[in-house]
């Protein structure tokens, strides 16, 4: 994780290389319901949503690195913002998979590192297959 975010303690800042992890850790950050919901929902009212839209994409703003930033610079909702970084970064490709699937069979533990840093990156490799909407089972 990186330094932080001015007002988002321990926020991680999205890069190129860091797309899945900034996904599961910023999903808690960021208020949802806009990034959800492209529409308004029935019952709530225009200037809430409004409201809510704006704090989310400000916390999006926050939380991207200058260099990702260009990319949504010019959306207009937090719904919007959220779908083009999934675009630019979620790979879903069977290259992607393969080289995930690679990083995990040949993960070995070296003696003298932690047991827990192994098992945390061996189950980031799981996540970011899980974010990548890849299931592991048996037959893999």
């Amino acid at each position: 994780m990186e330094g932080g975010v001015s007002g988002f303690p321990g926020m991680m800042v999205l890069n190129s290389h860091n797309y899945a992890d900034w996904k599961i850790f910023s999903s808690s950050k960021i208020y949802m319901s806009p990034v959800d919901k492209e529409q308004i929902p029935t019952g709530v009212l225009e200037y809430e949503w409004k409201l809510l839209n704006w704090k989310a994409m400000a916390t999006i703003t926050q939380c991207v690195d200058v260099s990702v930033l260009q990319h949504v610079a010019n959306d207009t909702n937090a719904y919007e913002m959220l779908q083009k970084l999934s675009r630019l970064y979620e790979r879903k490709n069977a290259l992607n998979k393969r080289s995930l699937m690679r990083k995990i069979i040949r993960l070995k533990y070296m003696g003298g590192e932690s047991i827990m840093e192994h098992i945390n990156t061996f189950m980031g490799y799981v996540n970011q297959l899980a974010v990548a909407k890849f299931a592991l089972n048996d037959a893999m």
